[in-house]
């Protein structure tokens, strides 16, 4: 998709917690994250200095967490706790706290 065509879905189907409704500006697209920087669409670099919790501790494709990802992807990509439990959400915690 163009950056356009992401900008024309994103305003038909897309709700952003955090913006204004409705948004007064439109979002950056953002073409690759690395790091702390992300790669917008028209080539331009910003510094993630509002980053999301696990980015902002980190970084963006850090090699521990891609690898650890597509492993669980290859098996589950989410399930609720909502009276189930499986053994990456089991064992993590596990190996922290002892």
């Amino acid at each position: 998709m163009t950056p356009e065509e992401i900008l024309t879905a994103d305003r038909a189907h897309v709700w952003h917690p955090y913006a204004a409704l409705p948004p007064a500006t439109q979002p950056y697209v953002v073409r690759s994250a690395e790091g702390v920087r992300l790669t917008l669409a028209d080539g331009r670099e910003l510094v993630d200095g509002m980053s999301s919790w696990w980015a902002a501790i980190h970084g963006y494709r850090h090699p521990v967490l891609d690898a650890a990802v597509t492993d669980q992807l290859g098996r589950m990509s989410h399930v609720m706790f909502g009276g189930l439990t499986h053994e990456p959400a089991s064992s993590l915690p596990a190996r922290w706290s002892s």
